[in-house]
């Protein structure tokens, strides 16, 4: 199997963390979203929304959707990222959460700041960043992780947008818990690693541009 991901975008982040939490190393194959590379005809056949990160499989099969692609790839591990038991529908829910609501809220702030999108409608944006990031800093307070007692893949689920909050100007002041869980999700290891790859991405898309 390898991943075809751009690093510095949120979701493959997400990947590329369990990639390294499990050590599972697979092979990645950049896709450079900086050079419209995702709308080849080539990667197109792998992901006919044009998007990252996808899962390619030894029989030229393909899995898309960052979220799917986790549970995937914690198959091919014993792992509490992805524990069988109930946890995993509490996993789920915040998973579909983030998809749902966490995501849209703050894509307005990457819009504007990463791509240049003046029309982006920021004041709608914090309406509900400070919706959902109440909701968010309310449930992490007195607890360390999203779900259980350990990191989840709910947690990189959720933490992998806030990997842009300086650059995007999140509005996140007054939530505290939140500022303490990303904190912890940032010293892990396996973070740690896929920031080394979001860093030699961007040093070479800098370099080439």
């Amino acid at each position: 199997m390898k991943l075809h991901v751009f690093p510095p975008s949120p979701n493959s982040r997400k990947v590329l963390v369990v990639n390294a939490h499990l050590g599972l190393n697979l092979p990645l194959e950049l896709v450079n979203l900086a050079t419209d590379e995702q709308h080849a005809p080539g990667f197109v056949a792998l992901n006919p929304n044009a998007k990252v990160p996808v899962l390619e499989y030894e029989d030229g099969g393909t899995l898309w959707e960052s979220n799917a692609i986790m549970a995937r790839l914690c198959a091919e591990a014993e792992t509490t990222l992805w524990p069988k038991s109930d946890i995993r529908y509490d996993i789920l829910r915040w998973q579909f959460w983030e998809t749902a609501h966490w995501t849209p809220a703050l894509s307005p702030f990457i819009s504007r700041h990463i791509f240049g999108q003046m029309d982006a409608d920021l004041e709608a944006a914090t309406t509900q960043t400070a919706r959902y990031g109440a909701v968010l800093d309310a449930h992490l307070a007195g607890r360390d992780w999203l779900v259980g007692d350990g990191v989840t893949l709910a947690d990189i689920s959720v933490a992998c947008i806030l990997s842009l909050r300086a650059q995007c100007q999140y509005p996140l002041d007054g939530f505290a818990n939140v500022h303490r869980w990303i904190a912890a999700i940032e010293a892990l290891p396996a973070w740690q690693i896929a920031e080394a790859q979001v860093q030699e991405v961007l040093a070479k898309v800098q370099a080439a541009s």
